[in-house]
């Protein structure tokens, strides 16, 4: 059998192949795509008409059949793997339902190349737009959740030990923080990626005299992208994509851990709904962070896609190839996916977490995590310089672990018995300076004017946030109401040229 798609092919792609690549590749990407090579091929058959490119009647023509098949859907295809890929699928009916003379000229002055680039970046802003709006939401919920928490004192952990007095509400605000990192590396990105490829051609752009403007604005793009090849052989913002993705995934999967942690029966600081959680099919007693563990395991997912796309694109050559532009991204498009769904299990994570108040605060209350400000006091007061001070107290420390005092009921006598182990020299302090020093409430509340957990420091980082939340959430707004007010533009110039129902 000769090859539909060449006059040079003598032989069509051998059946084994249509049917190990061609067929799953159509079947899972041809329903997804569609939406977005009728957009792009609307915005070309518009753009040719206004150039003259090709002639009204013939304009018309393809509007209407672009129309008819945007009525049937997926559903008006026999996808057929001797084609190839979804463009010749869609062409070959396009020229099915108006004849070779008219539907042939449907892909004048561009090639698969750009509409295919043009299609991932259409694809890629959409997914980056619902990325953005997800990790708003996220954000929001942890900013109402610190406010409300703000106050509940818990253990502070370094290298999972404890280290000093902090409040929930202040942890919240650090994952906010990082998440607003990550929202900085999405709007580079997105930046970057809003521009448009179409009108590129093959690699080298077109003879034709094409309106790159024109399609730029009825796509919505901000600008074109200036060089051919670039435009068609790169898809390194689809990689950069996918690692802010698995970076914002490993913030998720931190704060997951942690509360995986705190949920433990020995932990005990924290607790959820009945509706966040599972059960076991034997145990009766379970209740198992099921959803905890799922956020944990979707940043690994996401990493995945991300490596198999920057190794896939690592040994290409700079210009359009199957596995530069398709195969590398096999699993892009489901990671973005489980990302946005991710998103959405954590925004209600983090707004039905329950902090436990008093294990918390016995938990501060005894583990010793105020040695730190009991070694300032020492210093602060003028008793002993700092380096002395930290040995007197981790000796104070263990010997109240020795004696099981805890450490909220160290003494002066017993940092008088550390000083004399440790610096062969009686050293007297007030007991009033012990017992405010080892007081975990007073010790959250000190650290003021340094980025800590005090009520001072919080209300500022708080409302620094919540305005650059503002901001980017407005941003965001425009943005869609700009994109959605070019789509609104081309449908209404596309339905002109088609004159109206066919």
């Amino acid at each position: 059998m000769s090859s539909q798609l060449s006059g040079l092919l003598k032989e069509a792609i051998a059946p084994e192949l249509q049917e190990a690549l061609f067929r799953p590749a159509l079947e899972r990407d041809f329903p997804i795509v569609l939406p977005y090579m009728s957009q792009v091929n609307k915005a070309h058959i518009v753009m040719l008409a206004r150039t003259g490119i090709i002639q009204g009647d013939v304009a018309q023509a393809l509007a209407r059949a672009v129309l008819e098949l945007d009525r049937a859907g997926p559903g008006g295809f026999v996808l057929d793997p001797a084609l190839e890929d979804p463009y010749f699928n869609y062409e070959a009916r396009i020229i099915a339902m108006t004849g070779a003379e008219i539907g042939g000229q449907m892909h004048t002055g561009r090639s698969r190349n750009d509409l295919k680039a043009t299609q991932d970046r259409l694809r890629a802003r959409d997914k980056m737009l619902a990325l953005m709006a997800g990790e708003i939401t996220v954000r929001r919920a942890l900013l109402e959740a610190a406010r409300q928490h703000a106050g509940v004192v818990m253990p502070g952990y370094t290298h999972l030990q404890p280290a000093q007095p902090i409040t929930f509400g202040y942890y919240l605000l650090g994952l906010a923080q990082a998440l607003a990192r990550d929202h900085d590396r999405l709007d580079g990105c997105y930046r970057r990626l809003n521009a448009n490829p179409l009108g590129t051609g093959a690699l080298a752009g077109t003879s034709f005299p094409i309106d790159r403007d024109l399609t730029t604005a009825l796509l919505g793009f901000a600008r074109r992208e200036p060089h051919a090849q670039d435009a068609v052989g790169s898809r390194d913002y689809l990689v950069e994509l996918l690692g802010h993705c698995a970076l914002m995934a490993t913030t998720w999967g931190r704060l997951a851990q942690d509360f995986y942690v705190m949920t433990s029966y020995e932990f005990a600081t924290l607790t959820f709904p009945d509706r966040i959680a599972g059960t076991s099919s034997m145990m009766p007693q379970k209740k198992n962070m099921v959803v905890l563990e799922s956020l944990k395991a979707r940043s690994a997912t996401v990493l995945g896609a991300y490596v198999a796309g920057i190794a896939g694109q690592r040994g290409t050559n700079f210009t359009l190839t199957v596995d530069g532009a398709r195969e590398s991204f096999r699993w892009a498009w489901s990671a973005l996916d489980d990302t946005i769904e991710a998103l959405t299990v954590l925004r209600i994570v983090v707004s039905a977490a329950e902090p436990r108040p008093a294990r918390m605060l016995e938990l501060v209350r005894a583990n010793y995590s105020t040695a730190t400000d009991l070694a300032d006091a020492l210093v602060s007061s003028g008793t002993l310089p700092f380096r002395e001070a930290h040995h007197v107290v981790g000796a104070a420390v263990r010997l109240a672990i020795d004696r099981a005092v805890p450490a909220d009921r160290m003494d002066a006598a017993l940092i008088a018995e550390a000083a004399g182990q440790v610096l062969g020299r009686e050293v007297n302090v007030a007991e009033a300076l012990v017992a405010d020093a080892v007081d975990p409430v007073r010790a959250a509340e000190r650290r003021a004017g340094t980025g800590g957990p005090a009520q001072s420091d919080m209300a500022a980082m708080q409302a620094a946030l919540a305005e650059r939340l503002d901001q980017e959430a407005n941003w965001l707004a425009a943005e869609r109401a700009r994109i959605e007010t070019a789509r609104a533009r081309l449908e209404s110039e596309f339905a002109a040229l088609a004159g109206g129902p066919s």
